[in-house]
């Protein structure tokens, strides 16, 4: 369950991650971790989903379509 402040939140840090070289530029980049910050507000998620979901199930979602694109990043990544 990722909440929408805490999943902004981290992106933050590993906006600054990136931004500070701590993480390889190769596996993350600025504008997929924007492109992140813009899949995980609620609207977009729902679009994305194909379905509307209440808060709980937008907290779960999330989480999981995180989890599946940082796993895509590589290993070292979530």
């Amino acid at each position: 369950m990722m909440t929408s402040e805490e999943t902004m939140d981290l992106l933050s840090s590993v906006r600054l991650g990136v931004n500070l070289g701590l993480l390889e530029e190769k596996k993350i980049t600025i504008p997929t971790v924007n492109e992140l910050f813009l899949q995980t507000q609620p609207a977009h998620l729902q679009k994305l989903i194909g379905t509307s979901l209440d808060g709980e199930e937008r907290n779960s979602a999330r989480a999981r379509f995180l989890r599946t694109r940082l796993r895509e990043m590589g290993p070292n990544l979530n």
